[in-house]
């Protein structure tokens, strides 16, 4: 199964594996940069380490959704589905609309191959201080 995560700045190809994004759930918190602090490149990424929210960390997981279970319709309109998504996503969670937020947010997608091999289907949105500065605590309702 492979995933591709969606920053602001690029693309991120991620193979699952045991302990992988693929178990994050809404309000998890997590350490595993995803892009290279001082290229901007997005890097290969294929665990996480899963933190406390109390704790300093880099993302949090704010909304999961399944895409329609039909036809591959190509990766520029799962890309745009799971965007859409994650955006619409962010206001309800952080209390402030995405524009106007000083955080960013990633989003995580099925590639062509885990969507027909797997039936993947499934969306992560996460929520990250620039430059993937750690935080500590929840961004939830932060209102940054």
């Amino acid at each position: 199964m492979k995933w591709i995560l969606i920053s602001m700045l690029g693309i991120v190809v991620l193979a699952a594996c045991e302990g992988n994004v693929y178990s994050l759930k809404v309000g998890d918190c997590y350490n595993g940069v995803t892009i290279d602090k001082y290229s901007g490149e997005t890097m290969e990424v294929r665990d996480v380490e899963l933190v406390s929210c109390d704790e300093p960390h880099e993302s949090e997981v704010y909304a999961i959704s399944d895409l329609p279970d039909s036809d591959w319709k190509g990766g520029d309109y799962v890309y745009e589905q799971a965007r859409i998504f994650c955006l619409d996503s962010f206001e309800p969670f952080v209390g402030v609309e995405y524009a106007l937020s000083t955080l960013d947010a990633d989003f995580i997608y099925p590639t062509e191959e885990s969507w027909k091999d797997m039936g993947d289907r499934l969306v992560q949105c996460s929520i990250y201080q620039e430059s993937y500065m750690k935080v500590s605590g929840s961004l939830r309702g932060s209102r940054r």
